[in-house]
C-alpha cells in the first residue's frame, strides 16, 4: 500500500498568515494583556486546542475585552463587529485572510451604488456571515441553483462567492443570474488556493484507488474536497490519524492523500505516517529489519555522525594532511551526540514536524540518553590524546551546546535583555550547529596537525560551515510551520521561507565561487574542485522540495545528509586520481 499526497494540501497563505498573526501577538503580548480571537481562528480543532494550550482563547460575551489583544479571524467578520471591539478598548489584530478582505471591498463597492449582493456560499458560515455584514441588509445567500427561486425581485445585482466555494456551483448559479438579470455583475472570488486543491483532486483521483481527506468536519473546504473525491473513487473524510479504518484502507494500493486549508502538515504526516506504517507491519521478516535498521540510523543520528566522519576525511585531504582514522572518530561521536542532545531536547517540536520520530525517541528515551552522553565524554577524552587546542576547541563547542538552550538572563531583567536564552536568538540553530561542524571537522585537524595553512583552513571551514548551514535550513523551511507553533525562531521563521530559499541561492554561488577561486590562487589544491557536487547536490534536493517531489520525513533528512557522504566519497576518488 502506497500513499500519493496532493501537490497544494495543507495551510493555505490565508490560514498560514492568521497563524503567524495570532502567534506573533501571543509571543509579544504580556501575561497582563491575553490575546482571543474573536470566534474560532480556524476551522480545525486540533489547531484550537493547541492554541488554548498556548494561551490564546475564544472571545465570548463574558469577556471584557478592554486592555486585551483580539485577534479577527481568518474568516473576516462584520464591520459593526469589529467597530464596536475596537470601541470597546481592545487592541485588535486583523487577520482577516486577504482573499476574504478582497470580497468584501467588492461587495461595499456595489452596495454603496445599490446594487443587491448574492454570495455563493454556505448558510452560516462564518465567513459568509461577515460577508453579509457589507452588504447593507440587501444581501443573499445562495447554495445551489435551487436557491436561486429564492431570491426577491432585484434590479442590479452583484455575485460573488465565498472563497472555499466548488466552482462548478458557482460558475452555475452566475450564468442563471446573468441571464436572469440585465445588470449583473459576477466576481469570481475563489481564491487560488481553493481552486488548485479542487484540481488536486481531480487529478490525483485518476492515479490513486482511494482518497484521504484529512480536515476539521466544520471545516467548509474540507468537505468540498471530500464531495468533490467522493464522485471520483471511494473517499474517507478524517479529522485525526486516529479515525483511520486501516481495515478498509488495506483493500486499496494506492491511497491519495489531501488536506483542506486549515489542516496543519503535521496532521497529515501523522496520517501517512500510519498508512505507511501497515507496510512494515505486514512486510517480511527481512523487510522489517532493514526497516528498523534505517530508521535507527537516521533517527538516533548515527548515520549523521558518519556524515561527519566522512567530511573530516575530505577536510584532511583538502587542508593537503594525511587522513586520520582518529579524527574521524573524534567527529563521529561529537556530531552524533550534539544532534543526539538536540533531538531529545527538541521533542516538542519534533511532535509537529516527525511524529513518528517523536515516537521512536520516546520509545527509547533512556537508550538515546545514554548513547549521547558517552558519545559526547569520549569525543572530548579522545581529543585530550592530540593536543590541548584541540581539547580545548572540543571542549567549548560542548560546553557552549550545553548553554545553548539554558536561561542565561535572570527573570527580573527581561526589559534590559531581550532574549533569556542562546536557543531564542533568531537563526542561532542554524549558525551555532554550523560552527559546530566546522570545528569538529576542520579547526581540530588544523590544530591536531600544526599545519601553517591558513588559507586551506579559511576553505575547509567555510565549505563545511556552508553544507551544513545549508543542511540546516533546509531543515528549517521544511519544518518552518512545526517550529512557528513552538516558538523556535529559526532562519526561515525569523525572515520568512522565500528570503530562506534565497539565502541558501546565495551562499551556495559564492561557497562554489570559493571552491573554483581557491586552486587558482594557490590557496588550495584542485581538490576544491571536486567539492563543487556537493554545491550542486545541494541545490537539487532544495529544488526537489521546492517542486513538491521531495516531501517531508525521515527519508527527505536522510537524503540532506548524504551530502556529507558524498564530501568524503569526492576526496576518495580525488586521491585515486592522484594515484
Amino acid at each position: 500500500m502506497r500513499v500519493m499526497i496532493a501537490k497544494n494540501a495543507g495551510f493555505c497563505m490565508g490560514v498560514k498568515r492568521a497563524m503567524d498573526i495570532v502567534l506573533d501577538t501571543a509571543n509579544k503580548a504580556s501575561k497582563e494583556e491575553p490575546v482571543y480571537t474573536d470566534g474560532p481562528l480556524i476551522h480545525n480543532p486540533q489547531v484550537l486546542e493547541f492554541l488554548e494550550q498556548k494561551g490564546i482563547s475564544v472571545l465570548d460575551e463574558d469577556t471584557n475585552p478592554n486592555g486585551i489583544n483580539v485577534v479577527i479571524r481568518a474568516h473576516g467578520i462584520k464591520p459593526d463587529r469589529k467597530e464596536k471591539i475596537e470601541n470597546s478598548g481592545a487592541k485588535v489584530c486583523d487577520a482577516t485572510c486577504p482573499n476574504v478582505k478582497s470580497v468584501q471591498v467588492i461587495i461595499k463597492r456595489y452596495a454603496a451604488q445599490g446594487y443587491s449582493t448574492v454570495i455563493v456560499g454556505d448558510k452560516g458560515h462564518a465567513e459568509v456571515d461577515g460577508l453579509l455584514g457589507y452588504t447593507g441588509d440587501n444581501g443573499y445567500v445562495v447554495e445551489n441553483v435551487d436557491d436561486i427561486s429564492k431570491l426577491p425581485e432585484m434590479e442590479k445585482v452583484c455575485v460573488v462567492s465565498q472563497t472555499t466555494q466548488c466552482k462548478e456551483v458557482f460558475n452555475q448559479v452566475a450564468e442563471i443570474l446573468k441571464e436572469k438579470h440585465k445588470e449583473c455583475k459576477v466576481f469570481a472570488t475563489i481564491c487560488s488556493s481553493t481552486s488548485k486543491r479542487q484540481k488536486d483532486i481531480v487529478d490525483l483521483s485518476k492515479e490513486v484507488n482511494a482518497m484521504v481527506v484529512v480536515g476539521g468536519r466544520n471545516s467548509a473546504n474540507t468537505k468540498r474536497l471530500a464531495e468533490i473525491s467522493e464522485t471520483y473513487l471511494p473517499t474517507f473524510l478524517i479529522e485525526t490519524e486516529e479515525e483511520l479504518d486501516m481495515k478498509k484502507l488495506m483493500g486499496y494500493g494506492l491511497i491519495g492523500v489531501t488536506a483542506g486549508a486549515s489542516t496543519p502538515n503535521w496532521m497529515i504526516n501523522r496520517v501517512v505516517n500510519k498508512i505507511e506504517s501497515c507496510n512494515q507491519d505486514t512486510g517480511s521478516t527481512a523487510s522489517k529489519y532493514i526497516h528498523n535498521f534505517g530508521r535507527f540510523m537516521i533517527g538516533s543520528s548515527f548515520y549523521l555522525g558518519i556524515g561527519a566522519g566522512f567530511m573530516s576525511y575530505a577536510n584532511t585531504v583538502l587542508l593537503n594532511i594525511k587522513p586520520q582514522l582518529f579524527f574521524c572518530i573524534i567527529a563521529f561521536l561529537f556530531i552524533f551526540s550534539l544532534y543526539m542532545f538536540n533531538n531529545l531536547a527538541n521533542k516538542e517540536s519534533i511532535e509537529f514536524n516527525e511524529p513518528q520520530k517523536a515516537k521512536y525517541y520516546d520509545k527509547h528515551h533512556s537508550l538515546f540518553l545514554g548513547l549521547g552522553i558517552g558519545g559526547a565524554v569520549l569525543s572530548i577524552i579522545l581529543a585530550s590524546f592530540v593536543n590541548t587546542p584541540v581539547f580545548l576547541c572540543l571542549l567549548f563547542s560542548a560546553v557552549l551546546g550545553i548553554l545553548y538552550s539554558l536561561k542565561i538572563n535572570p527573570k527580573k531583567l527581561p526589559q534590559f535583555i531581550k532574549y533569556n536564552s542562546l536557543a531564542q536568538i533568531p537563526g542561532s540553530k542554524e549558525i551555532f550547529s554550523s560552527i559546530a561542524w566546522a570545528v569538529c571537522t576542520s579547526l581540530i585537524l588544523f590544530f591536531g596537525n600544526m599545519t601553517n595553512s591558513i588559507s586551506e583552513l579559511v576553505v575547509a571551514f567555510a565549505f563545511t560551515f556552508s553544507i551544513s548551514f545549508i543542511r540546516g535550513v533546509f531543515l528549517g523551511i521544511k519544518e518552518m510551520q512545526g517550529d512557528r507553533l513552538v516558538g523556535k525562531e529559526t532562519i526561515p521563521v525569523a525572515i520568512g521561507k522565500e528570503k530562506a530559499k534565497q539565502l541558501l541561492a546565495i551562499i551556495s554561488f559564492f561557497t562554489g565561487i570559493l571552491l573554483i577561486i581557491s586552486p587558482i590562487v594557490g590557496w588550495t589544491s584542485n581538490f576544491s574542485l571536486f567539492l563543487l557536487p556537493c554545491i550542486a547536490y545541494a541545490c537539487s534536493y532544495l529544488y526537489l522540495f521546492h517542486k513538491r517531489i521531495l516531501r517531508n520525513g525521515m527519508l527527505c533528512e536522510a537524503l540532506a545528509d548524504l551530502n556529507f557522504l558524498l564530501a568524503g566519497i569526492m576526496a576518495y576518488v580525488w586521491q585515486i586520481c592522484q594515484i
